[in-house]
């Protein structure tokens, strides 16, 4: 979103508020019914801060009792002790709330990053603006507490304020906007530095992060120790984190500039309001009571205006660009579903398909015809970079298509419902993923519905058809072993985690397999057993193999070969050996390493 369609202030308010509100209206309604509560009793609390000052100038001259004095002072006494006692519930409930609405509205952003198109997260942009709204995911409750704090105590408090100073002369309550708009105006200007520190800070922010794992992440440190790298990370990490810390520097200057000239102004005016006070004292228009209350409530106003609006709402300056970009994640298009469900096998039909990655100069796919029959199995081979696992991943759904159109029977993929797009369809990835679950779950993520109804016996037989043959001793609690060394577990060999893999594959209900390298940290001769057990339990489902080892095709019924995004070659395993010189080529440079 550029500068110029920025969104104001207060439509982010206005998004913010019914967001925060659904988390517990009851809780809400309470919570800021107990705030106008507390308002009010600041109010009582003032008014007998000046009966009483009234009746220690009345006992002073004898005009009235000490009794009746005594009791103003416990009448003041009550009033302070009940206010500190709502103002207490007030921010414990406050606490509470913040706690509730920070998880909902990370389960918000959570649920819309699923929602997506997958080929975003594939844009350095949003990943930028993903990381930006986690930030400001965590603010939106505070947008909308200051918001109402300023509507339910600060306003009622100062609306009084001013009809009380008011009363004693029309001129101080002119005083008061010497007071509100200087900070108000200062809030404005520094929400705008500080959006432009976020924008400018995101991408080195998100280098910090990754060096520092450089360093420290278990899933690096081995590597980084290895290779003697810890100096380069370090001195990558220490670049980023003073980029980041001079843009802030930067930053603060201007915003205390701003902060400086508004507390001028705003000094400015309360001394205008003592001056006046002195003034009306001297002249006897009021007494020393009236002047010692009005006195304590404007240093009480200037304490709570220092509060919320350099505090509170200087806090939120520093923050608005980050909520800013939370609503703008919110509102990115979401992937596109149609109503259409199919539940049995169909044929897969790929027409003049074309995809280009965002921000790359190059299509990874051009002018993709292909008919896919249903039930057979499709080896894609090609080299590094020749479009095998985009098409994979066009074939499944995850991406689609800039051009062309990509056909499940007779309906466009785009039409079809979310449930037909991804129900019917399981994969295994090279860049596999090692979930830090217990062993059961790690298999059952593929299906999670399927598991109440089934029973563990499904899970074995998906390790078993895996190869999965971790010791009894390393899964001493069997399927609840829990595999993570971070969290006290046991941990695997890559092998492992890759027949842990394929076995999730196998657990999900299928009718479409994609396997993306599946056997590329497996011994050749283990791999060659996996694919036969592969091609048995896979019966008459659709799979498609992508593999470098071409060992692994001949049990594939067709073969297809890409070469930089276009289908260079297809047929069975003997007709492109005899046929296409390219599909030789590649047969021949892997052969060399198999003798």
């Amino acid at each position: 979103m550029s500068p110029a369609n920025e969104e104001g202030f207060m439509q982010i308010a206005r998004k913010a508020l019914p967001l925060v509100f659904r988390v517990s209206p009851g809780l809400f309604v309470f919570e800021y019914a107990v705030t106008v509560l507390d308002a009010l009793l600041l109010v009582l609390t003032t008014v007998a801060l000046r009966g009483f000052f009234e009746h220690v100038t009345g006992l002073a001259v004898g005009s009235v009792s000490f009794g009746s004095t005594l009791m103003s002072l416990l009448l003041f006494a009550l009033l302070k002790v009940l206010d500190e006692a709502i103002d207490g519930v007030a921010n414990f409930i406050g606490e509470y709330y913040a706690g509730k609405s920070n998880q909902a509205m990370m389960n918000e952003l959570n649920l819309k990053a699923d929602r997506l198109d997958v080929v975003k997260f594939e844009d350095p942009e949003i990943l930028n603006q993903l990381d930006q709204a986690y930030r400001g995911a965590l603010n939106v409750r505070g947008l909308v507490h200051v918001l109402m704090d300023i509507a339910c105590l600060y306003v009622p408090y100062f609306v009084f304020m001013g009809l009380f100073l008011g009363r004693a002369e029309p001129l101080l309550t002119l005083t008061l906007l010497l007071v509100f708009v200087p900070v108000l105006a200062s809030h404005s200007l520094r929400s705008r530095y500080y959006t432009r520190l976020d924008d400018r800070a995101v991408v080195l922010r998100r280098k910090e992060e990754h060096y520092k794992d450089c360093l420290t992440a278990r899933a690096f440190f081995k590597e980084t120790r290895a290779l003697g790298a810890g100096a380069f990370f370090l001195s990558r990490y220490i670049r980023a984190f003073k980029g980041v810390q001079e843009l802030r520097y930067r930053t603060e200057l201007g915003s205390q500039r701003v902060a400086i000239a508004a507390n001028a102004l705003t000094l400015a005016g309360y001394t205008s309001i003592l001056g006046v006070l002195v003034s009306l004292l001297m002249r006897g228009r009021i007494t020393i009571g009236s002047f010692s209350a009005i006195l304590a409530a404007t240093l009480e106003m200037f304490a709570m205006m220092t509060e919320v609006l350099d505090n509170r709402l200087g806090e939120l300056s520093a923050s608005l660009g980050q909520i800013r970009k939370y609503f703008g994640f919110l509102d990115l298009p979401e992937q596109e579903y149609g109503e259409v469900h199919i539940d049995e096998q169909k044929d897969i039909v790929l027409e003049e398909v074309s995809f280009t990655y965002p921000g790359a100069e190059r299509s990874a796919l051009s002018g993709i015809s292909l008919r896919i029959a249903a039930g057979e199995t499709l080896a894609i081979v090609g080299e590094n970079g020749s479009g095998k696992t985009t098409l994979a991943r066009l074939i499944l759904g995850l991406y689609r298509p800039d051009k062309g159109r990509i056909l499940l029977g007779d309906a466009p993929l785009g039409e079809l419902a979310s449930g037909s797009t991804y129900r019917n369809a399981s994969c295994v990835f090279q860049d596999f993923q090692r979930y830090q679950l217990s062993l059961r779950d790690n298999i059952a993520i593929s299906d999670f519905a399927k598991l109440s109804a089934s029973s563990d016996a499904e899970i074995q037989d998906a390790l078993a058809a895996a190869g999965f043959r971790a010791n009894a001793q390393q899964m001493a609690q069997g399927l609840d072993t829990l595999i993570s060394k971070e969290f006290g577990g046991t941990d695997l060999s890559r092998g492992e985690w890759q027949r842990l893999s394929i076995a999730r594959a196998y657990y999900r209900s299928h009718r479409l397999i994609v396997l993306d390298e599946p056997t590329a940290a497996i011994d050749p001769f283990e791999e060659d057993r996996i694919y036969r057990d592969f091609m048995e339990l896979k019966k008459n489902h659709t799979a498609v193999v992508i593999t470098h080892r071409l060992g692994a095709v001949r049990l594939a019924d067709r073969v297809l070969v890409l070469k930089e995004g276009r289908i260079v070659a297809i047929g069975t395993y003997d007709r492109l050996l005899d046929e296409s010189r390219y599909y030789r080529r590649l047969w021949t440079a892997q052969s060399k390493y198999l003798q």
